[in-house]
């Protein structure tokens, strides 16, 4: 078990937003990849130190994908994946009422998103302060969403103050690569979160417009956590493009304190608990 400032893990290893679904199933059965569906049966969440859901919204959101074009929203590309699902995801009611009482985990991170206004979030927190979870993360940088208060520090800097105040359960707040993260890590800890996550997908425009994610951006993810690490004090949980224990080390080399898992699981989905029980031995 680990303290991550108030959130208390298993261990060090983590499942990103998106993989896991709601914390248990794969998010890429949506589509007719059945073969991914097949292979991830033997993947244990219960071994990982916090598994992700991937991220809701206050409202049901059916966002860019479509059963009959999976090609719309995933798409491989040379050195790893771009995916545009657009948060599409049940709504945080019926994950709270519905879903979450089949779950039967114990190392749960809920990730909310805000579209609008920053006023969702605090709606969001006061359903999930009604579940036993380890922590909520806040997405607020995912690069194929339109938050429209993404870049309105002000706005953005209530809106940490108001959740810090709300929860019940410790926060994470999830950064965009590049030169904003250390900016926002360090709105994020003056305010009272808990954690900072870096990072997540990065823009880009081809295939379509939509986050990459792979080994193509671990250089970027690096850098990125060991500005953060520098910029603030609260722990950092680093990842992007991790496919290997040696990248897990490259990242708490950097100063992350915990590293999580996501592409991956398009390409090797065995090769994530291997490498947790490998390092837990």
């Amino acid at each position: 078990m680990i303290d991550l400032n108030g959130i208390k893990a298993k261990n060090r290893y983590f499942i990103a937003a998106g993989p896991a679904k709601y914390g248990r199933g794969y998010a890429i059965y949506e589509n007719p990849l059945n073969f991914f569906l097949f292979r991830c049966k033997c993947v244990k969440p219960e071994i990982f130190g916090a598994v992700t859901t991937k991220t809701l919204t206050l409202e049901p959101r059916r966002g860019n994908y479509r059963w009959w074009k999976p090609w719309e929203v995933l798409r491989r590309i040379p050195g790893g994946w771009v995916n545009r699902f657009g948060w599409n995801n049940c709504g945080i009611k019926h994950f709270a009422e519905r879903v979450y009482p089949r779950l039967g985990l114990d190392n749960l991170i809920v990730s909310i998103g805000a579209l609008r206004s920053a006023w969702e979030i605090t709606a969001m927190i006061e359903i999930l302060n009604k579940i036993d979870i380890i922590a909520v993360e806040i997405n607020i940088s995912c690069p194929h969403v339109d938050i429209r208060f993404r870049y309105r520090w002000k706005e953005m800097e209530m809106m940490f103050i108001e959740a810090a105040h709300a929860s019940r359960h410790p926060l994470i707040v999830k950064l965009e690569p590049g030169i904003w993260a250390p900016f926002y890590a360090k709105m994020a800890e003056e305010c009272g979160i808990n954690a900072v996550c870096a990072v997540n997908t990065l823009k880009v425009a081809y295939p379509f417009v939509g986050g990459a994610s792979g080994p193509q951006l671990k250089p970027l993810a690096l850098d990125t956590v060991r500005e953060v690490c520098a910029a603030v004090k609260i722990p950092v949980i680093g990842g992007g493009g991790i496919y290997t224990a040696s990248d897990c080390d490259e990242f708490f080399a950097a100063g992350a304190k915990a590293v999580f898992f996501s592409s991956v699981f398009l390409d090797k989905p065995l090769i994530p608990g291997r490498i947790v029980r490998d390092c837990l031995q």
